[in-house]
């Protein structure tokens, strides 16, 4: 696939602003692929709370989202933030979260291994050795995704 780019400055945009116009003669993986890479790209930091501090934090650092109480948190492998955005806004920005239960989103990037019990429990371990368990009404969704994901 040849690939031509052409750049343009346009004053009329915000200053954080870039479009981006893909033309292809046939819409196949490849195109779709750099779509996702673009998209994945321009969403990949999330803004958390350290104390007072504002800081960008990357999602792929990010192991989970949980919250307590009436505040919203994520857990990295160093530490734990606090975090503005509502679970359901986090749950929309990677299609490498998923939700596990009410209070709770998980990154699978960082998902070491999901353990089902005998009663189908479901405890979820990441790289770190922190876990999580998935909620009743989120099991069937859960194992939906990982037979989605195996394929």
């Amino acid at each position: 696939m040849n690939i031509h780019i052409n750049r343009s400055v346009n004053k009329e945009l915000e200053k954080n602003e870039l479009n981006i116009n893909i033309e292809s003669s046939e819409n196949n993986n490849e195109v779709v692929n750099l779509i996702e890479y673009i998209k994945e790209y321009s969403n990949n930091k999330i803004v958390v709370y350290d104390g007072y501090n504002m800081i960008q934090v990357s999602i792929n650092e990010i192991m989970y989202f949980y919250s307590e109480g009436n505040y919203n948190f994520c857990k990295t492998k160093d530490k734990e933030y606090r975090v503005k955005s509502k679970l359901y806004e986090i749950e929309k920005k990677s299609k490498d979260f998923l939700r596990i239960s009410k209070s709770c989103i998980i990154n699978i990037k960082q998902v070491k291994s999901f353990d089902i019990g005998e009663n189908r429990n479901i405890i979820v371990r990441f790289n770190d050795n922190s876990e999580q368990f998935v909620s009743r009404r989120k099991i069937k969704e859960v194992m939906n995704y990982l037979d989605e994901r195996m394929m």
